[in-house]
């Protein structure tokens, strides 16, 4: 399964925290002390909870110590969109060391619902070294969102049904009954926001050759969690088009019902993955 691009961020900060965490305003002192042992988050191996099946979702990484280092403890600590009201999520002695932690460890140390989740909500993670007694936070906070992964990148065949409000094409072409053709899905750099090769799956140019029409008309497609909709589209005569759609998660299959939102031409797609 294609991994995420985008729903785990890594925030440097601005230097070394170092504190024996006897008081947060030590903890969060930003010069440091010489010395300190600096944890080092590495082989991020899963970076969100999936929205869609939170009983199976997990973000996953290893932490590590710099070459020659040595360490008494590790500890992890989590919070919730941000507002730091950190809780104790993993603590260990070995380096390098795996961590996992699923949605129901984080919600249940936090003390919030599961069912609760929402899209976009964030779960913070921290890493802090221990050794000596002191305690060393790393500079790396790992955000791990609450997400959908998307994975429609391919090659589809079309069937595509729709009508025309203009009165130029002829009766075998509007309405257009089960018109086939192939069309394409390529995902940008944003997860989950596609190009179509045709936005109409070829109907624009079926009924409307007859003023110069030709080729295939990319639109932009955006998946969230299953359901899909036209963004920043417009057709070849300058109409915004927009609509809506869903993916069959068993299947495959995706299904869209489009409209030139300026004159009212209306269609529908079933895309069939080859």
């Amino acid at each position: 399964m294609k991994k995420l691009k985008i729903f785990i961020t890594i925030m440097l900060l601005p230097a070394l925290f170092v504190s024996c965490f006897d008081k947060e305003e030590d903890v969060l002192d930003p010069y440091g002390k010489k010395g300190a042992v600096i944890p080092i988050i590495e082989s991020i191996g899963s970076s969100f909870y999936d929205l869609q099946d939170l009983d199976n979702s997990f973000v996953a990484f290893t932490v590590n110590l710099n070459e020659g280092e040595k360490a008494d403890e590790i500890i992890v600590q989590g919070s919730y969109n941000g507002d730091y009201k950190r809780v104790e999520v993993y603590k260990g002695t070995e380096f390098p060391a795996a961590i996992q932690i699923s949605a129901d460890d984080i919600t249940e140390k936090l003390g919030i619902s599961k069912e609760s989740l929402e899209l976009g909500d964030v779960f913070n993670y921290e890493v802090l070294i221990s050794k000596g007694g002191e305690l060393t936070r790393s500079t790396v906070v790992l955000n791990a969102s609450v997400a959908c992964e998307s994975d429609l990148t391919g090659t589809y065949n079309c069937v595509a049904n729709g009508q025309s409000t203009d009165s130029g094409p002829g009766p075998d072409e509007n309405p257009a009954v089960d018109f086939e053709t192939v069309v394409t899905l390529t995902e940008g750099d944003v997860n989950g926001i596609y190009t179509i090769s045709d936005f109409s799956g070829g109907l624009f140019t079926l009924w409307y050759d007859i003023y110069g029409l030709s080729g295939e008309y990319p639109g932009t497609l955006q998946d969230v969690c299953g359901g899909l909709s036209y963004i920043n589209t417009e057709g070849p005569f300058g109409s915004p088009i927009s609509g809506t759609g869903s993916v069959d998660p068993i299947t495959g299959v995706i299904t869209i019902n489009g409209t030139a939102d300026s004159w009212g031409d209306t269609w529908n797609l079933v895309l069939t993955p080859q």
